[in-house]
């Protein structure tokens, strides 16, 4: 049985049907089980069973953009472009269309961040209706903020304004990356007020290289609570800048080649990993060029580098937008998916 959404129906009625009438759609139809991707003691194989998704929520992944908000109890969100707001329940074997509203679907959802603040919230860009979306764990829209006029670029209504992730920090402020537009600054917002602060940094890269708090598209923002950071991921020039709230460069994290996306963080064995999503290496055109892979830093170096196109067989994999770590059990697990043509996975770690 198909599962499609209505507007007005809990799809928490559906948890079942869900789990029970999976569909094969947005995950590679002959993957390789056996093989195995990665490195060193950070090498993973491809799980089938907990990487297959419901009709409802499988026809949209080819628009995947919607990053991975991991929730205090376990359970993971993300918004699906054409579809909305998407729950994976904390043991990964359950997938929900929680909300398809018209803030959730009518838009192009991308990354989705968890806060705590007044109770559960996700935060939700929309490049193409240029907004920021604070939601519940329902997908009720509790918070719109929209277009900013800090500065002269924002001021003229011909500049676009195409935010791609959020984060709070712990000094109450929302931080905004404007990632698509010409623009590429990091702005400050007031959640509760739904308006933006007067701070702003950033700015577009000047020239081919790498340039400090400067950024090529500055595609995702992760909030580092262990030092009140900002990480920021600088896609095409490869690396992650840690910034100060002020916009102080700190540090970069080369990530391998690949044009990162997003970073999420992931406690495991004692340490502490940081996971990148990366779209793709480089230009097609390029030598050495590569479809997407996922990149495992430790201690800021990259350790391991998951491949689930080229190792794995998963043909739906040329593009890697988002990847996340979360551990089931005591067993480390990498989510990870692909837009265009579309793919979800979940790789599981193995252990020798």
């Amino acid at each position: 049985m198909a599962l499609y959404a209505h507007p007005g129906h809990d799809h928490r009625d559906h948890l079942v049907a869900a789990e029970k009438n999976p569909s094969t759609e947005g995950a590679s139809e002959t993957p390789d089980e056996n093989a195995v991707t990665g490195s060193g003691d950070l090498r993973f194989r491809y799980r089938s069973d907990l990487s297959e998704l419901p009709e409802e929520i499988a026809k949209g992944i080819k628009k995947a953009h919607g990053g991975f908000a991991k929730t205090p109890d376990g359970d993971i969100y993300f918004g699906l472009e054409g579809t909305g707001l998407v729950r994976l329940s904390a043991d990964l074997k359950t997938k929900t269309l929680v909300s398809d509203s018209d803030d959730m679907k009518g838009g192009a959802l991308h990354n989705t961040t968890y806060v705590k603040k007044d109770g559960d919230l996700l935060i939700l860009p929309d490049p193409a209706r240029g907004r920021v979306y604070a939601v519940t764990l329902e997908g009720k829209t509790v918070a719109t903020i929209g277009r900013p006029a800090v500065n002269d670029y924002y001021k003229n209504a011909d500049n676009a304004y195409r935010p791609t992730d959020a984060d709070l920090a712990t000094d109450n402020v929302l931080y905004i990356c404007d990632g698509y537009s010409p623009g590429k600054y990091v702005l400050t917002a007031d959640l509760e007020g739904e308006k933006f602060f007067d701070r702003y940094y950033g700015g577009p890269v000047e020239g081919n290289g790498r340039q400090e708090g400067k950024y090529s598209t500055n595609h995702g923002v992760t909030f580092d609570p262990n030092d009140a950071t900002l990480l920021i991921a600088d896609r095409e020039r490869q690396w992650i800048q840690r910034m100060t709230l002020t916009g102080d460069f700190v540090e970069g994290f080369d990530t391998a080649g690949g044009d990162v996306c997003d970073i999420d963080f992931v406690d495991w064995n004692g340490e502490r990993l940081m996971v990148a999503g990366c779209l793709k290496s480089g230009a097609p055109s390029q030598p050495g060029a590569e479809p997407g892979f996922v990149a495992i830093l430790r201690d800021g170096k990259v350790v391991s580098t998951l491949k689930p196109k080229v190792d794995l067989g998963i043909e739906e994999f040329q593009h890697i937008h988002n990847a996340a770590g979360v551990v089931v059990d005591g067993k480390l697990y990498v989510l990870c998916y692909g837009w265009n043509p579309g793919c979800f996975a979940v790789l599981e770690h193995i252990v020798e």
